[in-house]
């Protein structure tokens, strides 16, 4: 089941068909990779467009997901250096994290 959660105009789908949750904006796409394994999302990788890096889309996508996790009653484990510096940031999402 694809889910999605909106913040502004931009919204974060998940895409379990591929593994995926993507974020669409103007210009582009951000995505991140994962695996679930129970009520576990582990996320191993995060990509920005280049031209893009530095304008928050990545921080949007990895609060994207939390939301989703924490919507859907699962855990989130960062293997994604990116995402786990971003949850770090975020002490409201601590209960998220697995």
């Amino acid at each position: 089941m694809t889910q999605h959660v909106e913040s502004g105009r931009i919204a974060v789908v998940e895409r379990p068909e591929s593994g995926r949750f993507e974020l669409d904006f103007p210009g582009g796409q951000a995505f991140a990779l994962y695996r679930s394994d129970g009520d576990r999302i582990i996320v191993t990788h995060t990509e920005v467009p280049p031209s893009f890096n530095g304008r928050g889309i990545g921080s949007q996508l990895a609060e994207g997901i939390f939301q989703i996790a924490r919507a859907s009653g699962r855990r989130v484990v960062p293997r994604c250096s990116f995402v786990a510096a971003w949850a770090h940031r975020h002490p409201d999402y601590a209960d998220v994290l697995a």
